[in-house]
């Protein structure tokens, strides 16, 4: 690498802050290589000395270690590096202190710009003797990888075709990606890694395609190869190669080569859209290593029945119910048609309504409600789908011996319980449902409440007020009166009073609340 360029560390715990930075400028056109970038301190530490930079451009207030602690160990074990300061207005009394320790400028957040900021760091790179020699005019084309950079970041940039023709001379592109993790500080040595491994053999294959190593973001080493229109099956078995290698040696944790295309304007797309869905699908395919997109429509897998497991719970028939989740979640791996997050959240969701629908029926699923939070951390936490299996099946297991348990009252009360549940609409009263059941009303209100925590009514009101609150909610276009009537109230003052009474506010509050 030329020796001239001059080598920068980016630190801010703001993460658009530094990327404004790096794409605010064609560094290397300006002499300049942003070698680096972290988001406290403690990480910017690490860098260094793998990187060693010539300037750290670095924030005041982060977390994990602040700009001024870092600037004191910066100094303290590495003096030839320069730093300047990024600061807000409200900082500068941090910023003043920082001079004691050999910053050597400051410039304010606010008042960031590219003709600024370049002054400063111009200013500051001639004081480092090996750079003093360097032309800082700006007389240079923008370079390739400033392109390039620009490019599979999604920002615009305007260039001239004929600077990207001598490294790129076939119609076809394709980009690998490696997932290193978080080791930043083997950042350069797993990119090295890459570079040689792929070169030694492009070289011993006697293979045309030509490739450009990209700025590494986020753990993932990324590289742009150039194929000709035959270069395909090349390219996978190169990759192939790599792959069993790099595995070996831990230098990454997956690979995933991208589908080919030909126009470098969808290079972002590919990166950020394409190749990290599939990245992120690895959460399905834990034992694959190795992901090669091929292109085409991704076959949808089977879909989960919401409505029959809504019903199933409704029914009491919780055995189905929960055979027909565990089934739906065994059915994943292997899956891309459904996102990590989506799923997750809809495993969260149908916890969330198994153990409502526990509690709405009286079974004693207290337990299981103090403890959803941790199941749904788990279930986020979990690094892929098997996983995710083993602590969904670890819920429904407890949720079925709260079931078995049957604390819930005797099946007769379960189905008197689920018949108010589907009636609640109606005018319903006591007698009627004595009736349904062939009670005397008198011993239906006995077996009620020695069976139940309430009473009849009071059981009537919660579960009317229950479903009020879902409309007031998710119906903005229906009037209170309306409401009152759809879940069973003739009488709109007595909804009203039965409301306020259970909710400590009147419908209306409710809803604006």
């Amino acid at each position: 690498m030329d020796i001239t360029l001059c080598k920068i560390v980016v630190v801010d715990d703001e993460m658009l802050v530094r990327q404004g930075i790096i794409h605010l400028l064609d560094w290397e056109g300006e002499g300049f290589q942003i070698v680096g970038e972290a988001s406290n301190g403690r990480e910017a530490f690490e860098l260094i000395e793998s990187q060693r930079p010539h300037i750290i451009l670095t924030d005041i207030v982060m977390p994990v270690m602040d700009g001024e602690e870092l600037i004191r160990l910066v100094k303290g074990m590495y003096p030839e590096i320069e730093v300047i300061v990024l600061s807000s207005f409200s900082e500068f009394e941090y910023v003043r202190s920082t001079f004691q320790s050999g910053v050597a400028d400051y410039i304010l957040k606010p008042r960031l710009e590219a003709a600024s900021l370049l002054a400063v760091l111009k200013k500051t790179a001639q004081r480092i003797p090996v750079l003093q020699q360097v032309d800082w005019r700006n007389d240079k084309r923008q370079s390739a990888d400033y392109i390039l950079d620009k490019l599979v970041s999604g920002y615009p940039v305007e260039y001239e075709a004929e600077a990207l023709q001598d490294i790129f001379p076939f119609p076809g592109y394709a980009v690998i990606v490696a997932d290193i993790g978080d080791e930043a500080a083997a950042i350069s040595r797993k990119e090295e890694w890459l570079e040689n491994s792929i070169r030694s053999l492009l070289q011993a294959g006697g293979n045309p395609q030509s490739f450009r190593l990209l700025s590494t973001q986020d753990g993932h080493v990324r590289l742009l190869f150039n194929l000709p229109e035959d270069g395909r099956e090349a390219l996978i078995r190169m990759a192939e190669q790599v792959f069993t290698t790099g595995i070996r040696a831990n230098m990454f944790l997956s690979l995933a080569v991208s589908r080919t295309f030909t126009e470098l304007q969808e290079l972002h797309t590919v990166y950020s859209q394409e190749l990290m869905k599939l990245l992120d699908h690895r959460f399905f395919l834990p034992e694959r290593c190795l992901l090669v997109d091929h292109g085409g429509e991704v076959q949808p897998g089977p879909v989960f029945d919401q409505e029959a497991f809504a019903a199933e719970l409704n029914r009491q028939e919780f055995d189905q119910a929960f055979a027909r989740l565990s089934a739906y979640v065994a059915s994943m791996s292997g899956r891309r048609d459904t996102g990590v997050s989506e799923f997750k959240s809809f495993l969260c969701h149908s916890i969330f309504q198994i153990i409502g629908m526990l509690l709405q029926f009286h079974y004693e699923a207290r337990a299981l409600d103090d403890s959803k939070y941790e199941y749904f951390r788990s279930i986020h936490e979990a690094p892929h789908v098997a996983e995710t299996e083993a602590r969904l099946l670890q819920f429904l297991q407890d949720a079925t011996e709260c079931v078995t348990k049957n604390r819930g009252g005797t099946p007769a009360m379960q189905k008197i319980l689920l018949y108010i549940d589907e009636h609640y609409s109606h005018q319903l009263t006591l007698t009627e449902v004595a009736r349904e059941f062939h009670f005397n009303p008198s011993y239906l209100s006995n077996y009620f409440t020695l069976h139940n925590k309430e009473g009849f009514n009071e059981y009537l009101n919660r579960v009317r007020i229950g479903k009020a609150c879902l409309l007031l909610k998710e119906n903005p276009g229906l009037s209170i009166s309306e409401i009152s009537s759809l879940v069973g109230y003739s009488d709109h003052s007595y909804f009203t009073r039965v409301f306020r009474k259970l909710m400590n506010v009147s419908p209306s509050q409710y809803r604006k609340g």
